[in-house]
């Protein structure tokens, strides 16, 4: 039996979706070998996989003055109220600072603290060898042309998924 799981003629090769879907069972697969990779470093320090994105994110974007939970959420493709617990928790564990945002007094600046930015250091060989060997592959032209073609999925995918919510 043929089922026919998209009809956009752009995703179609002579009619057929089977490339489409070949393609959908390889962003599984490199999904789900990107969380166990995610997983595996972040056990070295002894976070979640979800808290380590945080904190490289924070570790890229803090600057001289910190980062905001609202910065590090839109980075990551998160909730703000997500990246508030999961850094309640880092705080809490030592990974990071918070301090009061002297431009909104309301909201906090994130930094990464001694022991994070440690924590960073001991984990970066190994981090290195493992991207080198997951995008060995890619020549230059290819990887720019994977990071703006997986950017411009990510409010598709979002818009996805709130369609589905809405079907429940």
């Amino acid at each position: 039996m043929q089922f026919q799981t998209t009809n956009r003629a752009e995703l179609l090769e002579q009619g057929s979706d089977a490339r489409f879907r070949q393609l959908v069972y390889d962003l599984f697969t490199l999904s789900t070998h990107m969380q166990n990779v995610r997983d595996h470093i972040a056990g070295h320090i002894g976070v979640s996989g979800p808290q380590y994105s945080i904190i490289m994110a924070i570790a890229e974007m803090q600057g001289d003055i910190g980062v905001s939970v609202k910065r590090i959420a839109e980075h990551l493709h998160v909730s703000g109220a997500f990246v508030t617990a999961e850094t309640g928790k880092l705080n809490k564990a030592g990974f990071l600072d918070k301090n009061q945002n002297p431009e909104d007094r309301r909201g906090v600046r994130l930094t990464l603290s001694l022991k994070g930015l440690q924590e960073i250091e001991k984990i970066l060989p190994e981090l290195n060898r493992i991207n080198e060997v997951f995008f060995g592959n890619l020549s230059q032209q290819e990887f720019l042309a994977l990071s703006s073609i997986a950017a411009s999925m990510i409010k598709p995918a979002q818009q996805a998924i709130k369609n589905t919510a809405t079907d429940e």
